[in-house]
């Protein structure tokens, strides 16, 4: 575990996350492939199996704030190699399910255990080990994680078709272990457990010369009860929450091309890749605004993607063909709930507690966001039209920017001055 003389620690971490981000992309593929042939070899409603996914999101939801402290407290490698080593088995026990509610009891292991391995836990791991680029390496980390997806969806139809679904789940359990649980166990550390400082951490304290240890201490940051008292942090917790419900809009542009426009399902899916390599692209170009010109800037772009695309994505009333180009720059603006929102609030409430707020903040962005994603295809229900979604999904995007430009601002006031301390 010695560090090289030309190199940091940190490129270690980042190259085991982008193998974790790889193997949890197997992991997270048990679900849409899966929902026709379980439907049908077990005689189970689609509603039935679909619901693992909420059970999902209400584990996570609940156990964030454990999970955060356990990832901080404990050491980070071994809490998410044990989480990772649950999710594998939820995974391939599924295999052997013959009735709906055995499903569900692999979907709240599996909840609990993303609660570990997920949202939470790549911006602490990011936020622990890269003091700047930390915009640049989430990014790129996310990217590989929508590639991941897009893969492995692939993978798991072809493993359906040709093997069945229950050998799939196997195959696609013991793929995702492989990528995962070996690599957080050898790898994955804190800074302290390596005996090193955060990537960037020495030009910070270039000038006076503190170790990484005092830096980890003496590093800027609210704690819980000192962010809720503090305007800007609701207005940063406001702005993840648009992205939350925001990004929602874009799930529906297959249903749109269907349902509404009457094209096939294969045109769709077309369409819907473009959606997922522009959301690939986007968490990469994301993560480097932000270093590069700051938050202010990533709000911004988020918003020139998703309001451009929408307005693209009607036209396509006229002609089908504008959904293509409209799909791919709406994806440019995906990744503003999993990039962008960790980052304004490590932005407003600073680095030393980051783990412990966030966690709270992520309780809500997934359950209000998660909860009511069901609720946007209400426009098409009752009016007929996925345009009212669209639209009032991209007005999200402004009121991100908004909110996020107004939480920055203020936060100026506090930070150059700001001495937290423990509650």
């Amino acid at each position: 575990m010695k560090i090289k003389k030309d190199g940091h620690y940190a490129w270690t971490i980042m190259a085991a996350a982008i193998l974790m981000k790889i193997g949890a992309g197997a992991l997270m593929a048990s679900t849409g492939n899966f929902i026709t042939p379980i439907v049908q070899d077990l005689g189970i409603s689609a509603t039935a199996f679909s619901s693992i996914v909420s059970i999902e999101a209400v584990g996570m939801a609940l156990f964030y704030t454990t999970a955060a402290k356990y990832l901080t407290e404990k050491k980070i490698g071994l809490v998410m190699g044990i989480a990772y080593m649950a999710e594998a088995i939820g995974v391939g026990l599924m295999s052997v399910y013959t009735k709906a509610w055995m499903f569900y009891l692999s979907a709240a292991v599996i909840g609990v255990s993303q609660a570990f391995t997920g949202y939470v836990a790549f911006p602490i791991l990011i936020n622990m080990w890269f003091k700047k680029d930390a915009g640049s390496v989430l990014g790129t980390i996310m990217a590989v994680s929508s590639a991941a997806g897009v893969v492995f969806g692939q993978l798991s139809a072809m493993l359906i078709v040709g093997t069945g679904w229950r050998l799939a789940y196997i195959v696609l359990a013991v793929l995702g272990f492989a990528f995962t649980v070996p690599v957080a166990l050898r790898l994955i550390k804190s800074p302290q457990e390596v005996g090193c400082n955060a990537y960037g951490e020495g030009e910070l304290l270039a000038n006076d010369g503190s170790s990484g240890i005092k830096a980890a201490n003496e590093s800027w940051g609210l704690t819980r009860k000192e962010a809720f008292a503090q305007l800007a942090f609701w207005l940063a917790w406001g702005t993840c929450l648009c992205y939350s419900l925001g990004s929602g809009g874009s799930g529906y542009i297959t249903s749109f091309l269907t349902l509404e426009l009457g094209q096939t399902i294969t045109y769709a899916a077309r369409v819907g890749l473009f959606s997922s390599i522009g959301g690939i692209l986007s968490s990469i170009i994301l993560g480097r605004i932000n270093d590069k010109y700051g938050v202010k800037a990533g709000l911004v772009y988020g918003a020139v993607c998703v309001i451009s695309g929408t307005a693209i994505l009607l036209l396509s009333y006229s002609n089908p063909l504008f959904s293509i180009p409209a799909a791919f720059i709406i994806g440019l603006g995906g990744s503003m709930y999993t990039v962008q929102a960790p980052l304004i609030a490590r932005n407003v409430i600073g680095e030393k507690y980051y783990s412990d707020v966030w966690s709270v903040m992520m309780v809500a962005n997934s359950l209000i966001g998660g909860g009511l994603y069901s609720s946007w295809a209400l426009f098409y229900d009752i009016g007929g039209s996925f345009k009212g979604t669209f639209i009032f999904s991209a007005t999200f995007f402004i009121l991100a920017i908004v909110m996020g430009f107004t939480a920055v601002n203020l936060s100026q006031k506090y930070k150059p001055h700001h001495t937290a301390t423990e509650e």
